[in-house]
């Protein structure tokens, strides 16, 4: 009896403080390996060479592919290009001024010539105050220009009047980057539900692309029903770069991150 009882206090003894903190250690040491298993996985660590090649072959592809769709997305939606008359984004009171007159002589000769009443002088006032951007002046101009192109086109009866209204900054990413800018017009017409189908279809197409954003159909008088007092505020849509320099900044390592288009 007494060896057993000695045996068996030996085996707790030995169980207590040596079997157990062995245990407890062992327990630490599977979880700290379980949790460095996970980080290196995450980090793809635990992959070989070989492995980590082919996805970062497959994810240059998936880029590639992304930024030729974004090429076209964004070439498809922009309605004005800058660069096409300006260059840069230094233009001074005088280029305004000059393009307005120039903008003014031209539409106007084209409606005389074609019989569409257009507003005299536009709606665009030629003041320039001193703490104006003459830049973002003559960006809303050429927004009214293609605009005003658009209706003459189309054979639109009047265009009663044309406001540009003040444009609105879109910006998107962790560092609240400038990613596009949105030039709305307000739109007072008259014309027929043909003019209406047509310009809602050519507005949709590339390269004149204008979104919609309200909409107010009216009988233009009692009499003439087949003609519509149409009210309406579109809005164009200009990227800060070209879609070719957005694209390219991406592989810059100090670029900041940009998000996809918030769309409309």
């Amino acid at each position: 009896m007494a060896i057993i009882l000695s045996a068996g206090a030996a085996i707790a003894l030995l169980w207590f403080f040596l079997l157990l903190p062995m245990n407890s250690q062992r327990r630490r040491l599977e979880s700290d390996i379980s949790a460095m298993s996970s980080e290196l996985a995450q980090k793809n660590y635990l992959l070989g060479e070989a492995a980590l090649q082919r996805r970062l072959a497959d994810e240059t592809a998936n880029h590639d592919c992304l930024r030729k769709e974004w090429r076209k997305t964004a070439a498809a939606l922009q309605s004005y290009t800058p660069k096409e008359d300006m260059g840069t984004s230094t233009v001074a009171h005088i280029d305004f001024k000059v393009a307005l007159f120039d903008v003014r002589q031209r539409l106007l000769s084209k409606s005389r010539a074609i019989g569409v009443s257009l507003p005299r002088d536009l709606n665009v006032d030629e003041a320039v105050e001193s703490n104006d951007d003459p830049y973002q002046r003559m960006l809303q101009l050429r927004v009214v220009e293609k605009m005003l192109d658009l209706a003459l086109d189309l054979r639109i009866k009047t265009v009663r009047e044309i406001r540009p209204l003040p444009p609105v900054l879109h910006r998107s990413g962790p560092n609240r980057d400038e990613f596009f800018t949105e030039y709305p017009l307000e739109l007072d017409l008259f014309g027929s539900m043909a003019n209406l189908y047509e310009l809602m279809n050519v507005v949709l197409e590339p390269n004149h692309v204008f979104v919609l954003r309200g909409l107010r159909l009216e009988p233009a008088t009692a009499t003439k029903t087949d003609l519509l007092n149409i009210k309406a505020v579109m809005s164009a849509l200009l990227f800060v770069k070209t879609p070719t320099e957005m694209a390219s900044g991406a592989h810059s390592p100090n670029a900041s991150r940009r998000a996809a288009p918030l769309g409309h």
